[in-house]
């Protein structure tokens, strides 16, 4: 039942007219705030990638912290086996960050050269064989002439990348010390997402090659980044150093701000790469907006709940009493569109001409065939006019009452009308179905059909599933007006009167079928 809040146009006016005056005032305040929105976006996604990019930095300068503070101590080693008797303090100044847990060292002291790994378990530090990507590198580290003494590479092996960070020096022995660490980027990327977990932007790290080095998507550690590193025509930030750009990020699939900054360690230049989602500042900076226009709606839905209140109480007993008048005259109507229906489908009184007509010619030929078919004939109208009260019958007198109305055309007809065809399931005698149903799809078989001896009509009546199909063989008449669709319309409506069925019909295969959904249990009057 609706309220008198749909009914009344004066309040639907007042409400739109408020609603109207609100939105102009919403969309105005909009249009200011779009002229900053840009320049805010800009600004907020740069600071999350300052934040971003400081707390990168900061991991990378712990991560190598140890490795300095171990190179701090070298010069006081004179010779290989000064170092040897300090390499407690050095292995503990090495892997001095809780996530290094892998070092090593190199040295060679006259004809003999020496290579070994430093593993920190718990508070102890194992010693093991150097591993072959390792030593290939310290090899020629060790050979090469070179006196930078901070050096780095990074290594493809079968479960990651691995960067080897070294510092190298010459003691005054003449031997040649190399100290370094290696460190695994995939278990480094899993550290580092849980660093800043909050945080809605993502970070990479691109070698000089183009390679990722990190990666929030572990798979692609190694691989080649799409398009590359490229920051010609890209705008500056203030730093002079770091570029920006909106783009499509391959990873997140979605609109991103885009920064571009040198990330170097060990003189591997590298370079860092922030994405933060655009609907993210977008969400941020128009908060603001989406708090006016929800004060705007509760402003006017407060106003037009007022505007209800006032009106409901001389409005409440009209409408009720409306509603009474046309649920009555609703009612009303249904009830006489139903009889009306089912009286349009009774026996059309032609039948009964052609039928007295088919029995004249019975009488002095066939005469026991005419009392057949005069039994028959009394039979139909005896059921025709003493109808079920609630428009139901079951299956098996509708499918008798069917038949025995076929066999009254079967006289007229003779052999153009083929014989029917009757399988009904015995389980499906006792439910029910429209009255007169079966009857009328017969009726419209032979009137939109041609019945000939050359074209003979083919009917049938079968259960399937649950239901009883009616089905001829198409063959359409041309010279039948049409009878829009009267008999369909009845037995739609007493379907939809007796619940949720759905009656079905139409060409298939080359027949016309019609099925009729059974009803268990017949409804009250």
């Amino acid at each position: 039942m609706k309220t008198s809040v749909y009914n009344s146009r004066y309040f639907i006016a007042i409400g739109v007219f408020i609603l109207l005056c609100f939105s102009g005032i919403g969309f105005f305040i909009t249009s200011k705030f779009n002229k900053r929105t840009e320049r805010i976006s800009m600004d907020m996604a740069t600071s999350i990638y300052q934040l971003k990019s400081n707390v990168i930095n900061n991991e990378f300068r712990g991560f190598v912290g140890g490795l300095n503070n171990a190179e701090l101590i070298l010069p006081q080693f004179k010779s290989a086996s000064d170092f040897l008797k300090g390499e407690k303090l050095v292995n503990a100044l090495l892997l001095s960050h809780s996530k290094i847990k892998h070092g090593w060292y190199a040295m060679i002291s006259g004809r003999d050269t020496v290579y070994r790994t430093i593993n920190e378990n718990g508070t102890l530090y194992q010693h093991g064989e150097i591993l072959s990507y390792q030593k290939n590198w310290i090899r020629n580290q060790l050979l090469s002439t070179d006196t930078i003494t901070r050096i780095g590479t990074i290594i493809n092996v079968k479960d990651s990348i691995h960067g080897l960070l070294a510092t190298r020096h010459r003691l005054a022995d003449s031997s040649t010390l190399i100290l370094g660490l290696d460190i695994n980027f995939k278990e480094l990327q899993r550290y580092l997402w849980g660093v800043d977990s909050k945080s809605r932007a993502s970070i990479y790290i691109v070698d000089e090659q183009g390679d990722y080095v990190l990666s929030p998507e572990e798979k692609q550690i190694g691989k080649q980044m799409p398009g590359g590193i490229r920051t010609a025509g890209l705008e500056k930030l203030a730093d002079s150093i770091s570029f920006y750009e909106i783009a499509t990020s391959s990873y997140l699939g979605m609109p991103v701000f885009r920064f571009y900054t040198p990330f170097g360690i060990s003189r591997m230049k590298w370079t860092m790469v922030l994405e933060t989602p655009v609907f993210v500042i977008d969400e941020d900076v128009k908060a603001i907006e989406k708090y006016v226009f929800l004060m705007l709606i509760a402003a006017t839905l407060i106003i037009l709940v007022l505007i209800e209140w006032s009106q409901a109480k001389w409005q409440k007993q009209f409408m009720l009493r409306q509603q009474a008048e046309i649920l009555a005259a609703q009612q009303e109507k249904e009830n006489a569109i139903l009889q009306l229906d089912k009286l349009k489908e009774k026996l059309d009184p032609h039948f009964l001409f052609n039928s007295l007509s088919s029995l004249n010619g019975l009488i002095e030929e066939q005469p026991d065939l005419a009392k057949a078919f005069v039994v028959k004939l009394s039979r139909v109208y005896r059921y025709v006019l003493d109808p079920t009260q609630n428009g139901l019958e079951e299956v098996s007198r509708e499918v008798r009452f069917a038949s025995e109305y076929f066999f009254l055309l079967k006289i007229r007809f003779g052999e153009a009308l083929a014989s029917l065809e009757i399988d009904i399931n015995p389980q499906h005698s006792s439910a029910y179905i429209p009255f007169m149903s079966v009857q009328t799809l017969v009726e419209n078989a032979v009137k939109h059909n041609i019945v000939s001896k050359l074209q003979p009509l083919h009917i049938s009546i079968r259960s399937e599933g649950e239901g009883i199909v009616v089905t001829n063989n198409l063959q359409l008449r041309t010279d039948v007006k049409d009878s829009g669709k009267q008999g369909l319309k009845y037995l739609q409506g007493i379907y939809a009167h007796f619940g949720d069925f759905q009656l079905s019909y139409g060409i298939e295969h080359g027949t016309y079928q019609c099925f009729l959904p059974l009803i268990k249990k017949p409804s009250t009057p």
